[in-house]
């Protein structure tokens, strides 16, 4: 796809024709985004989520990218999804209920439910270790549900598959984003924002900053993992108990580089340093890759692509 933007952008370089002191600027008018891939628990089968159609919807493709096939349809978009760790369901994110809701499905794509009904936007699931419950964030307890996304009250929650024993593990009253279970089962990682002055995705600054976390299953002892000024999210767990995170702590606008950190906040180590973007991020279960989206954005556009990388801890 990016070759057919490339090629498309130098056709309309070739034929465009101006007149002395006139400027040409190309603007990008298709921005077709594959993300948030996952590699299944048996290796064979790669998740992930793409709007080539005009919205997002789930597909899956061998590791190497071929056999590529889409499993859900429609005019609402399907988002952050996971495999079960025996790889028979898949959670994800939908708007088909006219709000975002947490669904599960058979991994072919059928039977699929609704588990979360209650106002406001849930998103980002999880599962556990042991496959019993989902974690996820949810906006449901935000005392204005119509105001502004960014200061809506968004806390990590549990259930069971069925959508019971919902449990609120957080009280933060901010935005707290992407929480995942670590393997051992007795940590959670996540995202949120803090009001500490820090730089946005563009280093922009803020006053208000986006830092990855760890705590307790139960909501105890939590802890500042990246804790830095720059943009810092995408929290995700080694096979081995380590946190990976993207950061644009490298000083370019949109620009995100991969690090790795112990969940008690030692040994940092930043583990790519070239010349792409990594996010959306997640390891396989043998630990010896990592899928993520190769981003590219601007403030007028995004787009990217799945990359793989070999993972040496």
């Amino acid at each position: 796809m990016r070759y057919i933007l490339i090629m498309l952008a130098l056709i309309i370089l070739n034929t465009l024709t101006y007149g002395q002191g006139d400027y040409l600027q190309v603007k990008r008018i298709t921005s077709i985004v594959d993300a948030y891939p996952v590699l299944s628990p048996d290796g064979k089968s790669v998740l992930f989520i793409s709007n080539r159609t005009g919205v997002f919807h789930m597909y899956t493709m061998n590791p190497d990218g071929s056999n590529q096939k889409q499993l859900t349809t429609g005019t609402v978009d399907y988002v952050t999804p996971v495999w079960s760790p025996d790889g028979k369901k898949i959670a994800f994110a939908s708007g088909r209920y006219d709000e975002s809701d947490i669904c599960i499905m058979n991994s072919d794509g059928t039977n699929e439910r609704r588990l979360t009904t209650t106002p406001g936007d849930d998103s980002h699931p999880k599962f556990s270790p042991d496959g019993s419950k989902i974690v996820y964030c949810s906006a449901q307890s935000t005392p204005d549900l119509k105001a502004d996304w960014s200061k809506q009250h968004i806390e990590i929650y549990t259930m069971n598959l069925d959508g019971s024993d919902i449990k609120k593990i957080t009280n933060f009253k901010t935005t707290t984003t992407y929480p995942s279970i670590s393997p051992d089962g007795t940590k959670i990682a996540y995202r949120k924002i803090i009001d500490a002055p820090g730089f946005n995705w563009d280093l922009s600054t803020t006053k208000r900053n986006s830092e990855v976390f760890v705590m307790n299953i139960d909501g105890t002892g939590e802890r500042n993992l990246s804790d830095n000024t720059a943009y810092d999210g995408w929290p995700a767990w080694t096979p081995e108990g380590s946190v990976i995170f993207s950061s644009n702590r490298g000083g370019v606008p949109f620009k995100g580089q991969l690090y790795s950190v112990k969940p008690d906040g030692t040994v940092l180590k930043q583990l790519t340093d070239i010349q792409h973007s990594f996010v959306q991020h997640s390891i396989s279960v043998d630990g010896k890759f990592i899928f993520c989206q190769d981003n590219t954005e601007t403030n007028e556009y995004e787009f990217g692509g799945i990359a793989l990388l070999p993972f040496k801890p």
